[in-house]
Parts: C-alpha cells; structure tokens; sequence
C-alpha cells in the first residue's frame, strides 16, 4: 500500500469539517501486513495530531472557554445554543431573571439534533411557573438549598451538546412578557 492512500482523503478535507470518522475511514483499508506499519505510525500521527487541535484535554473543559450566552423568549419555542462542527459543550446552568410568573403553566426543555432533524426532551419542568417565579430563576444546575426561598434543583451528571446539536426551551404558552435566559456552557472539545 502506498502512503498516499492513506493521506489523499486529508487533502482537500477542510480541518474544519474534518472528523473523527475520517480518521476511521482512512484507517478501514490498513491491514497489519509487514509493509504497512508505517503507515500505521502515519494513521497514529494524523490521529495525534487531531486529537491535540479538537480535543486537547481528553475529554475535560477546555479551560478559559465558560461562556454566557443570553436569549430572548416571546415564543413558546426558543433556541439556546448550537454546538457547531467538531465541537462539544458542556452546559452548566440555564435560568432567567426571578421575580416574575410568566404564565408559563410547563414546559420542558430539549436538544433538537441539526443532522437528523430529531429533538429528544431531557427534562420536563411542570413547575417553571414557580421556578421563573423564584428568587434565581434558576431552571437548570447545581443550587444551594434555602430553606423557603427555593430548592435545589437536580442536575444530571452532564449535559452535553455535541456538533449540530440545539439547546432549546419549549413552553405550554408564550410567556407574559419577554424572558432573557442565561446560559452558562464551556468548550469540551473544539
């Protein structure tokens, strides 16, 4: 087999648009013949290479990368974020303003996947009303309990966004008034 075989599906490719699928296939037609192990140390490198521009801190927060992101919703559906190519982002919290019932009655909150064209909810919020309502605002992340005031909220252990993938809000009715969401995210690979 020849070198170029491996490294002529990377040429034209946009780092970009470059995945880790790529990877995959150009490694489908290596097959561990003596006169192929350099290119295996080739496929490794490439792969390395990869790895230290997309996914610098295997797999943990790329740190400097928190974010805010604000919102507006006068809607009964409203889109948060997007995680564009090659990225993943790690949310941390989402709230709004307290101190207002927005007439929401429920609502839950879901990932619509741009590749697909499918939404998955992930959380259902019967009590936005209250929640929106509260002294944080507070809809989704970690919060301390104060007694009266407000409750702490329960958070799965991550949530991830990953290339194509839609953060978004989606109400029983549009609220009252415009609501500005907060959301708090980092980068967990670029």
């Amino acid at each position: 087999m020849n070198v170029d075989d491996l490294l002529d599906p990377l040429r034209y490719e946009n780092l970009r648009e470059f995945t880790a699928a790529n990877l995959e296939a150009i490694g489908g037609g290596v097959f561990t013949e003596r006169d192929t192990l350099e290119h295996l140390r080739m496929l490794d490198l490439i792969a390395k290479a990869y790895q230290s521009v997309h996914l610098p801190t295997h797999g943990q927060p790329i740190p400097g990368s928190t974010n805010v992101a604000t919102s507006v919703q006068s809607t009964i559906e409203k889109t948060f974020l997007t995680a564009s190519n090659n990225e993943t982002l790690e949310i941390l919290s989402i709230s709004c303003p307290g101190g207002t019932d927005e007439g929401l009655s429920n609502g839950f909150l879901q990932i619509y996947n741009l590749n697909s064209l499918t939404t998955t909810p992930f959380m259902d919020l019967p009590a936005i009303d209250a929640m929106t309502a509260g002294t944080s605002g507070l809809v989704y992340g970690h919060m301390l309990d104060y007694g009266t005031i407000f409750k702490a909220v329960p958070t799965p252990s991550k949530l991830l966004l990953t290339g194509g993938e839609s953060l978004s809000i989606k109400t029983k009715s549009a609220p009252s008034s415009n609501i500005t969401w907060t959301i708090l995210y980092r980068k967990v690979s670029q």
